[in-house]
């Protein structure tokens, strides 16, 4: 029984995507996986060379134009107990000698594996190699330990996950955040490991290409253009804190997410400690940058104690950023109180 999907949607022409598909489908077939691979460049040479190429691989021809869309139609064929997402510029292998971890026997209160992830630069090759878990018993103690841990990049995102946590939560972030933004990738790693502990595969190495992310000049533009293209302001980069609170808050309060109350509670409470204080030391440091509504509201939060209070003062920030994005943060929650 195939038990991991590796899910990668792919915009690149083959010149460009070869390198991923084929390192993805070698791996696939090594071990016995399925790779996805949902394709939307309308490359002929792409379509000869991967229809009907291998039983390990499904190649799908996207009608969906936009990477979100696409991103839900690679998941929607993931029909195992996990998926691995996979970038069509980042390539993966099996490391001989080393023991695969054992899907079918895994807790249940582990949500992901993270694979041996080099990160990697066309300029500089393996700049460096993350293999760091998450082992907290407490959502709150995870995303504390996360935040410990992380190590100046979101690597941890490309993982295998369990299909049921993940699909779930990346539906639900396309079809009601109130952006959509590639800037998120930040919260739903949070949001990922509130559902369970990640342990480690070193058999799996996944080489992630870092582009334009390897310089803070390329860092500053990229994240600016994240941003633009999400429909919000390009220097949004100084409220990106902000909007983690916001956007953890409220997959915290996703039906689909299995926590008691208690542990719910905890969750709020910690992106709280870790995402808004970070904020409010931004405003308290940088005041000038911010416009006097948001310095207004930055001293009443930090005066609140009471998380849904400081929430719905979170919100009202949020309009400040771009006018109507509280009330798209307001639809966002009722869906995850629904989803």
């Amino acid at each position: 029984m195939t038990l991991l999907s590796i899910c990668m949607p792919s915009n690149r022409p083959w010149a460009k995507s070869r390198g991923s598909i084929e390192s993805a489908l070698a791996y696939a077939e090594k071990t016995g996986a399925r790779l996805i691979v949902s394709d939307n460049s309308r490359d002929p040479e792409k379509r000869a060379h991967l229809q009907n190429r291998s039983s390990n691989l499904l190649y799908h021809s996207s009608p969906s134009e936009d990477a979100s869309g696409n991103w839900m139609e690679a998941l929607s064929l993931a029909d195992t107990p996990f998926l691995l997402p996979m970038g069509d510029d980042d390539q993966i292998h099996f490391s001989e000698g080393e023991t695969p971890v054992d899907l079918s026997s895994l807790p249940d209160d582990v949500v992901g594996i993270r694979p041996q992830t080099q990160i990697w630069t066309a300029e500089a090759g393996v700049c460096q190699t993350e293999c760091y878990t998450i082992d907290g018993a407490s959502p709150g103690d995870r995303l504390q330990e996360f935040t410990r841990k992380v190590m100046g990049n979101n690597s941890i995102y490309y993982s295998m996950y369990r299909t049921s946590v993940f699909v779930p939560l990346l539906r639900l972030f396309t079809q009601a955040h109130p952006t959509n933004g590639g800037y998120c990738d930040w919260s739903l790693s949070f949001a990922l490991i509130t559902a369970g502990r990640m342990v480690h595969d070193p058999s799996l190495i996944y080489r992630y290409d870092l582009g334009p992310w390897a310089t803070e000049e390329g860092i500053a533009a990229a994240s600016s253009n994240l941003y633009q293209k999400a429909g919000l302001p390009a220097d949004s980069a100084k409220f990106a804190a902000l909007l983690r609170f916001l956007d953890v808050h409220v997959f915290t309060l996703r039906r689909s997410l299995a926590l008691d109350p208690a542990e719910r509670g905890e969750v709020l409470l910690m992106n709280g400690r870790l995402a808004l204080a970070e904020f409010l030391q931004n405003v308290r440091t940088n005041a000038s940058d911010y416009d006097e509504v948001v310095v207004y509201l930055a001293e009443l939060i930090e005066q609140e104690r009471d998380i849904q209070s400081i929430f719905h003062l979170a919100l009202l920030m949020a309009d400040c950023i771009k006018p109507g994005l509280k009330d798209g943060y307001i639809r966002f929650l009722q869906s995850a109180e629904a989803a």
